[in-house]
């Protein structure tokens, strides 16, 4: 990818920064009730879904300057799985195992947003 494309790139980061911030935020307020208090899951799923989309939306920022043979989405999703695994541990004392899970799934889950998200976007700068 050369440097001329470093807009469609952010804008792509953008986009998927904030939709899997919302609808990760919806998961891990489901995830996070077993857990935690009434009010406090809302909270706490918002920030675990921002620090982990952040992770994943800086390394995609940061994929234009890597050589073409790096498989960035891989590193992309096991750094944004090591984020949540390691939050979900920390903060709510899960086991590693089940934490590991909820964070696959999640992983999952930012993916699926991330393409689809991505293709939209694509879709709308060929469209205009």
């Amino acid at each position: 990818m050369l440097l001329s494309e470093l807009p469609i790139e952010l804008l792509i980061a953008l986009f998927s920064f904030i939709a899997n911030s919302i609808f990760l935020t919806f998961y891990f307020s489901n995830v996070l009730s077993d857990f935690a208090s009434k009010h406090a899951p809302r909270k706490d799923a918002f920030l675990l879904s921002v620090l982990g989309s952040a992770v994943g939306a800086a390394f995609s920022l940061v994929v234009p300057f890597l050589p073409d043979i790096f498989p960035f989405m891989d590193v992309a999703v096991a750094l944004v799985i090591i984020t949540w695994v390691l939050l979900l541990h920390y903060h709510y004392e899960n086991d590693w195992l089940e934490a590991a899970f909820e964070a696959g799934i999640a992983a999952l889950l930012y993916v699926v947003i991330l393409a689809i998200t991505t293709g939209l976007l694509i879709l709308w700068i060929r469209i205009s």
